[in-house]
C-alpha cells in the first residue's frame, strides 16, 4: 500500500503543479507584447524643445525681414491659425493671407522676438507656449503677447498644425509733455 499511496502523492502534486503553473505561465505570454507591437520611441524633450526654440527664432527672421513664405514653412499645408481679434485661419492659403496682411500693416519697422516658455513633446505631437515682444525701432517695447502651438512630427521634423496668440493688455500711452511753464 506504501506504494500505491506514494504513486498517488506523486500524481496528486503533478495535477496539482499543473492545474496552478499552466494559468500561470499563460498569463505571463498574455501580457507578453505580441510581434506586432510596437513601443514609442524615447522623446528626448530637450532636442524637441531646441527643435521648436529654432523655428520660432527662423519664424521672428522671416518676419522681420517681411518674407510670407518664410512665416508660412512654419505651418502645415492644412494648419489651423487662431489669430488675435479674427476668425480662424484655415489652410495654408487663408494663412499666407493673415501673415501678408499683419505684414503690410506694419509700417514703422517694428520687430518681433518669441520666447519658448515650454515645451511638452509625447508621441507624434508637441505642445508650445511662449511669448511674444513687438520693439520699435529704438528698442522700445510697444506690445507683448502670449501664444501656444501644437506641433506633429511629419516627415522626421516638427511641423504647427495649430496655433493661437494674443497680445497682452495694450500698453500705456506715453505721458504727453508737459507743457512750458509761462
Amino acid at each position: 500500500m506504501n506504494k500505491l499511496y506514494a504513486k498517488q502523492t506523486i500524481m496528486n502534486q503533478r495535477i496539482f503543479w499543473g492545474v496552478m503553473l499552466i494559468p500561470a505561465f499563460s498569463l505571463f505570454t498574455a501580457c507578453a507584447p505580441g510581434e506586432g507591437h510596437v513601443h514609442a520611441p524615447e522623446i528626448n524633450q530637450d532636442s524637441v524643445k531646441a527643435q521648436i526654440m529654432a523655428m520660432e527664432a527662423a519664424y521672428a527672421v522671416a518676419s522681420n525681414a517681411k518674407d510670407v513664405d518664410g512665416v508660412a514653412a512654419y505651418y502645415a499645408v492644412d494648419a489651423q491659425s487662431m489669430a488675435n481679434d479674427e476668425p480662424t485661419r484655415v489652410g495654408m492659403d487663408a494663412i499666407k493671407a493673415g501673415i501678408q496682411k499683419e505684414l503690410a500693416a506694419d509700417t514703422s519697422g517694428a520687430t518681433i522676438s518669441f520666447e519658448t516658455t515650454g515645451v511638452w513633446a509625447a508621441g507624434n505631437y508637441a505642445t508650445e507656449t511662449g511669448t511674444s515682444t513687438v520693439k520699435d525701432k529704438s528698442g522700445n517695447v510697444i506690445r507683448t503677447g502670449k501664444y501656444m502651438t501644437l506641433f506633429e512630427l511629419r516627415d522626421g521634423k516638427y511641423i504647427a498644425i495649430r496655433d493661437m496668440w494674443n497680445n497682452d493688455a495694450p500698453m500705456p500711452a506715453a505721458a504727453a509733455p508737459a507743457a512750458p511753464a509761462q
